[in-house]
């Protein structure tokens, strides 16, 4: 990564994030969870001479099935820990190489937060942003969603939701172009007629809708973030399996 003279101010970041968040999809009515299964932010902050940040690391609780729920809280946790220890060890590569000049740019700095998509005795779709700033003009993020059956004890890809035969692909691919069409200046021109939805594409659930998302700088500039687009579950009815139906019914 190019390394510049900027560094972004913590509480920059902050805000940053979440409005990344949230900027995209709107704020979307999500279903209320079930009593039992609640999910909690666990938080993690340092400040060191060569790493600052702080992150949420999401807690699930309340499930039936007591091994599937530490399995969760495991991996999440994991996960995390991953994306901080490898900053942390660049950092320190860093800083080897440099020596002292490298505290121009120290301290890297990560973050992780997360928002709860949706949430019930069956269903966990959990979207987690990560963001780090190693130098540059910019720090940079992407988000990793955790779609979950609790019931099968499965992760879900997005062609897990529909039924077998069905052109989901397609009819998301022409509403996001459709979306994307009322807003061109957020977008690079040259990929209007590129939007591509494969049968692993990356997405979160709510109460209203699929939410499909690009990465940074896949469809659109840096100022734009990362794309989302809400496309509701009556678009897609016909094609949906009974029990993400279901989903939408209970909003």
């Amino acid at each position: 990564m190019k390394r510049g003279w900027l560094r972004l101010p913590h509480y920059l970041i902050l805000l940053w994030l979440i409005a990344a968040m949230l900027a995209s999809a709107g704020a979307l009515a999500q279903a209320g969870p079930s009593p039992g299964v609640v999910i909690t932010p666990k938080m993690v902050s340092w400040e060191t001479e060569l790493l600052a940040g702080e992150v949420k690391i999401p807690v699930i609780t309340g499930m039936s099935d007591a091994e599937l729920e530490n399995f969760l809280n495991f991996q999440w946790e994991r996960e995390i820990n991953s994306f901080v220890e490898g900053i942390r060890a660049e950092a320190e590569a860093f800083h080897r190489e440099l020596g002292e000049k490298a505290n121009h740019w120290l301290p890297f700095q990560a973050y992780v937060d997360f928002k709860i998509g949706y949430l019930d005795e069956r269903f966990v779709s959990l979207p987690v942003v990560y963001y780090c700033y190693t130098g540059g003009a910019h720090g940079m993020s992407f988000q990793v969603s955790n779609n979950v059956d609790l019931a099968a004890g499965t992760r879900l890809n997005l062609e897990d939701l529909f039924l077998p035969g069905y052109d989901f692909c397609g009819v998301i691919a022409a509403e996001v172009n459709r979306q994307r069409a009322e807003n061109p200046d957020y977008y690079f021109d040259e990929t209007m007629a590129e939007t591509v939805i494969l049968p692993d594409h990356p997405f979160y659930l709510t109460s209203q809708g699929i939410v499909v998302y690009f990465g940074l700088y896949e469809i659109a500039p840096y100022s734009t973030g990362i794309p989302e687009f809400l496309i509701p579950y009556e678009y897609l009815w016909e094609g949906l399996k009974p029990e993400i139906q279901a989903i939408a019914k209970t909003k």
